[in-house]
């Protein structure tokens, strides 16, 4: 392929598009939908609910190289969506015909979201590689969607969809086998059951494998009366292959930069392998194996005993997949894009305007030392040289040194991969992607950065700082800035408590990131932790109006990455207005925060269904105001706040709970 230089477009279309007539013989992709928007709700009556249906994929005859299941779920049209954080699985139950074994092999593993708060127009989509399962997803499959829970299932649910996103080609690896391990809900700390009598060893062997491995679906749950266990207790498991330890790591996960947030429940809690509203990600491990000999798999928990009211358990499902050696020795893929990405899981991350991130693998049996990376854009295009140690069967992360700045609303990033370890890749079709991605918000030379401290300040630091994209950046208009410059900064224990921060921002045309992170991982507003108080992230232009606004429940850290263009480019205002209501849920005390763009005239009434309006008062000439209210008489309930203007009424729900 010939070289790409910048600003030479038509090299550029050339080499698109040898890309692409190479990829359309074995990179084309397929998508079957098992559940297409299926309204899903508990049975109380048994804590589960199960969604059965028989899907029909491609022939055997089709070979896969890839297959990335997407799992979205959305609110009902007409009911709220699902309220609790409930274990949802995706199993296949049988290949062939209703006749056919049941196989119960566990798909993949979510964790609904806590989505009271959510409305019809809400939706989030995960995706977790199952190619593992490839060669089973073929022809008539019985896949299920398990939904846990004893919520109400009258006014609540969810729509889900399964799609299964196959990509043809060859594997690279054959699989040959699977064989199901432990499987099943397993108790933890119960000495009239233990859980290491029943995660005993396994013994296996393959005469055609070269490689087995193990894939390990585990999350933790249960509140007991000891440590909390399993669900927020950190426990280490052991891997053992042939009596060695091969892997030790604690089965725990942070939550508090969730993608998706917030969310109506205590979202931010570090969980046993798992959050609310996320996908639960597998853990992978290959063992080399010897043909006619016989090997021993284990796992062991870190021992544990409640000597009161064991309750703890953990859900385990794991295979042992069999496979033959990689058939290509230099072999590399390009993964996904994550930065820039529209996707939900990279959300936090994006929209940027420097630095892209890509994710690889190495599919061949050779330690890959080094790739040719080619991205960018049409007619920005740019050349990486990666330098590093990627194992056989192993992935690793990318950043480019360039930037993401463009003119167009919309715009198209291009990455391809070339000569891993200086050979032709062997199999080139999954060598490139590319991503859609919106342009960075664009804001003025100058602007404020308006912020008030909760009541918990030590947590909190703050800074503004230039993107660096590996070289100094030019701007047609002659100007340049210095890669890395610091424009605000604000160190932890910089800040006082309860104290109203502005600063006034000069900035030249460039590319910039804002980051407001929080140690202890509750944002500047949980409702869980009303004793924390309530502080808010505002930046406005210089009349004042706002030109972003960040929720203040945001976990561990706020990024917002943004562009300064020339003194013509199109400035959006914010012109929604901003009534928060801190804590919503509370014994009737709580705090109204209202922002404006101009001053206006409005009336403030608080009412609920039974009671109708218990509180009204009106108010002149407001741009800004935050204030307490007290209701406390009143029962405990669901109750609204309404605060109506002469063109709007804007609602927000509280609940009272003594």
């Amino acid at each position: 392929m010939n070289q790409i230089t910048k600003n030479n477009c038509l090299i550029l279309l050339l080499i698109l598009l040898s890309v692409i007539s190479v990829s359309a013989k074995s990179g084309d992709k397929i998508n079957i939908l098992s559940h297409d928007k299926e309204f899903v709700v508990t049975d109380p009556s048994r804590g589960f609910n199960t969604y059965t249906n028989w899907t029909h994929f491609p022939s055997d005859s089709i070979q896969y190289r890839k297959i990335i299941l997407n799992i979205t779920y959305e609110c009902p049209d007409s009911l709220h969506c699902g309220q609790w954080d409930y274990l949802d699985g995706i199993f296949l139950r049988r290949v062939g015909s209703q006749d056919s074994d049941s196989l119960n092999y566990e798909l993949a593993r979510t964790i609904s979201p806590y989505g009271w708060s959510f409305d019809s127009t809400w939706s989030f989509s995960w995706h977790v590689d199952v190619t593992d399962f490839g060669f089973l997803l073929h022809d008539s499959v019985e896949i299920e969607f398990y939904h846990g829970g004893y919520e109400n299932k009258d006014d609540r649910g969810w729509l889900i969809t399964l799609d299964f996103e196959i990509t043809e080609g060859r594997p690279a690896m054959e699989c040959i086998g699977i064989d199901t391990l432990w499987s099943g809900k397993f108790p933890y700390g119960d000495t009239a059951n233990p859980i290491e009598e029943l995660l005993s060893p396994i013994e296996f062997s393959n005469d055609f494998a070269d490689i087995a491995r193990l894939r390990i679906h585990q999350t933790g749950h249960g509140m007991d009366d000891s440590a909390n266990c399993a669900e927020f207790c950190s426990k280490y498991r052991q891997v053992f292959f042939d009596d060695s330890l091969f892997n030790q790591r604690q089965i725990w996960r942070k939550c508090t930069d969730n993608p998706l947030y917030p969310q109506a429940g205590t979202w931010i809690f570090d969980r046993a392998n798992w959050c609310p509203g996320s996908v639960v990600f597998p853990d992978i491990y290959d063992f080399e194996i010897t043909k006619n000999k016989k090997h021993i798999v284990n796992i062991d928990m870190e021992p544990y005993i409640n000597p009161n009211k064991p309750s703890a358990n953990y859900w385990i499902y794991s295979y042992l997949f069999y496979y033959k050696k990689p058939w290509a020795a230099n072999d590399v893929s390009l993964e996904e894009i994550l930065i820039p990405s529209s996707e939900d899981v990279y959300s936090r991350i994006n929209p940027a305007c420097a630095n892209p991130e890509i994710l690889i693998k190495n599919n061949g049996s050779e330690t890959i030392k080094s790739i040719v990376i080619k991205y960018g854009m049409v007619g920005e295009m740019n050349i990486h040289r990666w330098i590093g140690k990627l194992l056989p069967q192993q992935y690793t992360q990318v950043s480019l040194p360039t930037y993401l700045l463009t003119t167009q609303e919309l715009d198209t990033f291009y990455v391809n991969l070339e000569q891993p370890n200086n050979h032709d890749d062997a199999y080139s079709s999954d060598n490139y992607l590319k991503s859609e991605f919106a342009n960075p918000p664009t804001l003025p030379y100058s602007f404020i950065v308006s912020y008030k401290a909760n009541k918990e300040p030590n947590h909190n630091e703050l800074s503004l700082s230039q993107m660096g994209g590996g070289v100094d950046f030019k701007f047609n208009h002659g100007s340049s800035i210095t890669v890395g410059e610091l424009y605000l900064e604000r160190p932890l224990g910089s800040l006082v408590s309860d104290s109203i921060y502005r600063d006034t921002i000069y900035l030249v045309a460039g590319c910039y990131q804002f980051n407001f992170a929080d140690t202890s991982g509750d944002g500047l507003a949980l409702w869980f932790n009303p004793d924390g108080g309530y502080g808010y992230v505002r930046i406005l232009d210089m009349n004042e109006q706002l030109l972003k606004n960040f929720n203040s429940d945001f976990g561990s850290e706020v990024k917002f990455a943004f562009q300064v263009l020339d003194d013509d480019a199109e400035i959006q205002i914010d012109n929604d207005p901003i009534v928060q209501i801190f804590p919503p849920r509370n014994n009737g005390q709580f705090e109204v925060d209202l922002f404006f763009n101009d001053s206006r005239d409005f009336r403030l009434e608080i009412n609920s269904d039974s009671l109708g309006i218990i509180y009204e008062k009106n108010y002149q000439a407001v741009k800004e105001l935050y204030f307490p209210i007290d209701i406390s008489s009143q029962p405990d309930g669901t109750y609204y706040l309404n605060l109506v203007t002469a063109d709007t009424t804007i609602s927000r729900k509280i609940r009272i709970k003594h």
